[in-house]
């Protein structure tokens, strides 16, 4: 298998916004190692990283991938540094822990971030689909989504009470639910389609 390194039209294509977020997520970083959080600072670090391996990789002309994901339109490369940025207070500054909302918009928006992706990766195929229908389906992937988070915070000891565990899967579900129904009637059909894939 070849490896596709990124060429010159392949940075031509690439997502300005996500490009400043990963610039805002550094800043975060640089803030957390001003206040003597070395651990957050290294961990947001090393999230730039992971979001960079999913941002640079020049997928339109990766035949491995599936042919939604290298149809996959650049602006959803910014959703997973929005979560990033989104997340890092909560474990750089235990906001997560406070008596506030902020694990509950955290949820929602991820979901929606999440739901976003999967609505782009639905509308690849330029199939039409009702509202109710994206709404439908996004309501199920967000469900799945939050379940699997909740086994994982359960798995590493990170999980809450009841309360905690369906509320995140609610809230988790109804931002995918959204998302879909908002972004699906118009990520469109982007590069590779099924008579396309290499």
């Amino acid at each position: 298998m070849r490896l596709e390194l990124p060429e010159r039209g392949d940075w031509r294509r690439q997502s300005p916004f996500a490009w400043v977020c990963i610039a805002v997520t550094l800043g975060i970083a640089g803030w957390f190692w001003s206040l003597h959080k070395g651990n957050a600072a290294g961990a947001t670090v090393l999230a730039v990283v992971g979001c960079l391996g999913l941002i640079l990789p020049p997928r339109e002309r990766m035949a491995v991938l599936p042919w939604r994901v290298r149809a996959l339109p650049r602006w959803v490369d910014a959703t997973p540094v929005l979560a990033t940025i989104l997340s890092s207070p909560g474990y750089g500054l235990n906001w997560f822990y406070g008596e506030n909302p902020y694990d509950e918009v955290v949820h929602l928006v991820s979901g929606a971030l999440a739901g976003m992706v999967f609505a782009a990766l639905l509308a690849a195929d330029g199939v039409p689909r009702s509202p109710l229908r994206r709404a439908a389906l996004g309501l199920a992937f967000g469900a799945g989504l939050g379940v699997t988070w909740e086994i994982f915070e359960w798995a590493t000891g990170l999980i809450g009470d009841w309360t905690d565990t369906w509320t995140d899967i609610v809230l988790t579900a109804t931002g995918a639910m959204l998302a879909s129904m908002a972004v699906g009637g118009r990520a469109g059909a982007v590069a590779a389609r099924p008579g396309a894939r290499g």
